[in-house]
């Protein structure tokens, strides 16, 4: 019902406004329509009522629980809320909901959970204390992507490392620049030894040696009728013996050294083309006698003279026999 307003005349008393009754009536039916809304104490018609500073809600069944709109005093400012031009439901910050199509700008949020598929599990991200603000950046995808893990087992692709810490890595191929092949680590079933690969300072030698059992051999090996070529010097790791005793089967080179004749004794080989040589660069004779001997007893070997030997596998057998001007250097007995 529209508003009804009482017609109070032009002048006092000049008869020309609404009398009485009609006045009455009206006045009546103005506070029938509020009481309509708004109810009284005796019989409201409405569910709504108006309390201090809020708005009071019976619900759509009149009981013992109503709700109740407030507002909070107003201190520095007119303050305006705005409800949209929606139909749909109020977001209260506690309560535990579904919000759809929202989106959030420079929000602060404490530890989100994300839905997996079934939404029965969800991915609980927790953080860490930081001393300052940190900014997170990412990357400018070309297409869809993952995120990695540092704990999970996933394949990457075109990943730069730059200086890497790498603990027990499982390597399958090492390539150049290029992404060419240069090293391969073909699996082997249940090793256990493994290559050790040891730096210098100065001018020292790089160490390449083999580790996991305790006697292991290295093998360079080329393929096919191809050859390993050495394209510098090569040394010998040597041995000095200045009087009688043995002579280590595991240094390739001795050098014997004495004044006067010497007796040296040799164990037998254990790797079948082991080789050892040796150098008498002493006055005296040196005679050597191989545990297992091919060509005799015992080697003599006057001052400069060289013998080779080269173990079979069950006997050591000498690979030359030189001179020193016209004189024998090496004798065999």
């Amino acid at each position: 019902m529209a508003r009804e307003t009482i017609n109070n005349g032009t002048l006092a008393n000049d008869n020309t406004g609404d009398t009485l009754r009609d006045a009455a009536t009206k006045i009546n039916n103005n506070f029938r329509e509020v009481y309509t809304i708004l109810g009284d104490s005796n019989s409201p018609t409405s569910t709504i009522t108006l309390g201090a500073s809020s708005i009071i809600s019976e619900g759509s069944s009149a009981d013992d629980y109503e709700t109740t709109l407030t507002f909070a005093n107003t201190t520095s400012s007119d303050k305006t809320i705005t409800l949209p031009d929606l139909t749909g439901t109020v977001s209260l910050i506690t309560a535990t909901e579904t919000l759809t199509n929202k989106t959030l700008t420079s929000p602060v949020i404490t530890t989100p959970q994300i839905n997996d598929t079934s939404a029965d599990h969800q991915y609980i991200f927790a953080v860490s204390e930081l001393a300052a603000d940190r900014t997170v950046t990412l990357p400018l995808l070309g297409g869809a992507d993952e995120f990695v893990f540092k704990d999970h087992t996933v394949t990457m692709t075109n990943k730069t490392l730059t200086s890497p810490t790498l603990t027990t890595p499982k390597v399958l191929q090492l390539t150049d620049t290029n992404g060419n092949e240069t090293i391969k680590t073909p699996a082997t079933g249940s090793a256990v030894n493994y290559l050790v690969v040891t730096n210098s300072a100065s001018t020292d030698p790089i160490q390449i040696e083999p580790d996991g059992a305790t006697n292991l051999g290295l093998t360079l090996k080329a393929k096919g009728t191809g050859s390993i070529d050495l394209a510098t010097k090569v040394s010998m790791t040597l041995e000095t013996v200045t009087g009688t005793g043995a002579a280590s089967a595991l240094v390739p080179l001795t050098l014997l050294n004495n004044g006067g004749a010497i007796a040296i004794s040799l164990i037998d080989g254990d790797k079948n083309g082991q080789m050892k040589k040796f150098i008498n660069i002493g006055a005296g004779v040196a005679t050597i006698t191989p545990a297992t001997f091919a060509n005799g007893t015992t080697v003599a070997l006057a001052q400069y003279a060289v013998a080779e030997l080269i173990w079979t596998g069950s006997t050591w057998v000498l690979c030359n026999q030189a001179t020193v001007g016209t004189v024998p250097a090496l004798t065999v007995a």
